[in-house]
């Protein structure tokens, strides 16, 4: 039963994907994207990884999505238009490097033999033991397992704490970007349309001409 749900779930989750890739309005694209970022969560709970379930919704859709709408809200060109689409050659090419990636990613997955000692984990079909967590004789993958949220937050602090802040620098730099971008619009607008309001406001015959009153018609 458990294998249908995954393939459900699978099948969800491309087309959500592809929902995000292909949807012209970016708010659309962006309730895509959070609708796959939830799918990935199904998937692992359904893989008993509860605490990476949790830091992906707390992580992608808490604060990863929340930063793309904020940064959707700031643009005005949120449809897309002509400027915004991309050439058919260069969605040849996106297609051919999509597709080899995925081949390299099934071709690698198919062929792995497991690292010595241990089988491959695509021919697994239970889960592999661990060691209870009080176990002194438990190796370094079982007291993981049994302690995974203390086993992430170290190693998010020691091995990959400089990848952590250079994505919170990417993202912060892409912020001040979509916010000094959408400050430079407004100002460069705000000139043209006051001269379009002036111009029709004192052109003879604007929309905005006042009316001529009791005295000025009895002249």
């Amino acid at each position: 039963m458990i294998r249908y749900v995954f393939g459900i779930i699978s099948v969800l989750g491309i087309a959500m994907a592809l929902g995000a890739v292909l949807a012209r309005n970016l708010v659309h694209a962006a309730l895509f994207l959070v609708a796959f970022f939830f799918l990935v969560a199904c998937q692992f709970i359904l893989l008993e990884a509860e605490f990476m379930a949790a830091v992906q919704v707390m992580v992608y859709i808490g604060a990863v999505a929340i930063l793309i709408l904020f940064g959707i809200m700031l643009t005005r060109n949120i449809q897309g238009d002509e400027t915004t689409r991309s050439s058919t050659p260069l969605k040849v090419v996106a297609g051919v490097v999509s597709l080899g990636f995925l081949a390299v990613l099934i071709v690698g997955i198919g062929e792995d033999r497991g690292s010595p000692g241990r089988l491959a984990w695509s021919k697994n079909v239970v889960r592999p033991p661990t060691a209870a967590a009080n176990d002194p004789n438990a190796d370094a993958r079982s007291r993981a397992i049994n302690d995974m949220g203390r086993t992430v937050g170290r190693e998010m602090m020691t091995r990959w704490v400089l990848p952590f802040e250079v994505a919170g620098l990417l993202l912060t730099a892409a912020l001040v970007g979509a916010v000094a971008l959408a400050i430079n619009d407004r100002q460069e607008d705000a000139p043209r349309l006051g001269a379009i309001a002036t111009t029709r406001s004192t052109g003879p015959e604007g929309p905005f001409a006042p009316a001529p009153n009791a005295a000025s018609q009895a002249r």
